[in-house]
């Protein structure tokens, strides 16, 4: 987007950015009524961040967020949004929080832009913007919550883009509710159908930037509309513009976003909710990370439905473990392992973000920290 003001060259903003990594992660829904959580667990195989909410999140959510903060960095509560430039080590901080309207959706503008000289500078090569979207539900009945949500997000995006910042949104599946939305019509579940997939393409093509989305165990939960995993499927990625169930997306200098999605629901084995990454996803996922070697400068920001097993990341034994739907390929014996063994073996990984897990905050123990 063309900015107001000419752009200038010099040293003065890099000195203000060179610390900066801030990186949010979060449900979106109503503004108001109650918290929503996100997860975030540090360890010595790399970061792992979980949203989880209420679950009423898709009426009753308000923004919160992980702040993960470099050295030097001011802190600005910005919304359910991935940001980052040239970072040292970083010190990380967990909290959560609402947005006020006038707070973080200035951050480029503040940080490009010198409103003496009426000038901006270009942005760095390696400046990124990703909204992150947890567990959407979205129910055509309860619209307005989701576009209270969105409004949270498009000033911080838009400020991101004014500057020449690129920017995209993330969805970690799950879009539809899985009950009827008409139940005075019909009893069929609402998630996975096209009308589903279509509402939620509008609804993610709404913010003003490009945006990905990867399977949950709900998208493909269309059964009286499809009768095979393959057909729901082909309507999943048609209806999204995607060529494959997964995606990379190259967003800024050396820096790539990975998207890994489940794609099995009526033939899994032991239960249709486990998270499913196939054979031939993993095969790909595994050569990404080696042809985008750590010491080339690469960072992979990585994006599934569930965690991996080996994140971390707190689970319920009596909700989650016996339900068989915990991790990435929950049952899945040495491809269960694999994707925390990529990630030890493979130091450009540097963040992953999951969704999956949303119970409500009595579960104290569903929320890491």
């Amino acid at each position: 987007t063309a900015p107001a003001v000419p752009y200038r060259s010099s040293c003065w903003r890099r000195r203000m950015a060179l610390s900066r990594l801030l990186m949010l992660a979060a449900m979106v829904g109503a503004p108001v009524s109650a918290m929503v959580f996100s997860g975030l667990r540090a360890t010595p195989q790399g970061l792992f961040s979980q949203a989880s909410c209420s679950p009423f999140c898709s009426s009753l959510s308000s923004t919160a967020a992980i702040h993960m903060l470099a050295s030097g960095t001011r802190t600005m509560p910005v919304a359910s949004t991935l940001r980052l430039g040239r970072a040292r080590a970083p010190v990380f901080r967990a909290c959560a929080s609402g947005l006020d309207s006038d707070m973080g959706t200035t951050f480029y503008q503040d940080s490009l832009c010198d409103e003496e000289e009426e000038a901006c500078e270009l942005p760095e090569d390696d400046e990124f913007t990703v909204a992150i979207l947890g567990d959407l539900h979205l129910d055509p009945r309860k619209m307005e919550d989701y576009y209270a949500g969105r409004e949270h997000f498009k000033p911080i995006l838009e400020d991101a883009t004014a500057r020449g910042v690129n920017a995209a949104l993330v969805s970690l599946g799950d879009l539809g509710e899985s009950k009827s939305v008409r139940p005075e019509e019909t009893a069929e579940l609402f998630a996975g159908t096209s009308e589903c997939h279509e509402l939620a393409a509008d609804f993610l093509g709404s913010f003003g930037v490009p945006y990905e989305v990867i399977g949950g165990n709900h998208d493909l939960e269309g059964i009286d509309e499809f009768s095979t995993d393959e057909e729901n499927l082909e309507a999943f990625l048609r209806i999204h513009n995607k060529p494959t169930p997964q995606f990379s997306r190259l967003i800024a200098d050396k820096t790539m976003l990975v998207g890994l999605c489940s794609t099995v629901f009526r033939s899994a084995k032991y239960t249709s909710h486990e998270v499913i990454i196939d054979d031939e996803q993993l095969r790909w996922f595994e050569k990404l990370l080696e042809d985008h070697p750590a010491d080339e400068g690469w960072k992979l920001f990585v994006f599934s439905h569930a965690p991996p097993i080996g994140s971390g990341l707190r689970v319920l034994q009596e909700n989650h473990v016996v339900n068989g739907c915990c991790w990435l390929n929950h049952s899945g014996g040495d491809t269960t392992r694999k994707f925390i063994e990529l990630v030890r073996k493979h130091r450009c990984v540097k963040a992953w973000f999951s969704g999956h897990f949303h119970l409500g905050q009595d579960y104290e123990d569903s929320i890491t920290f």
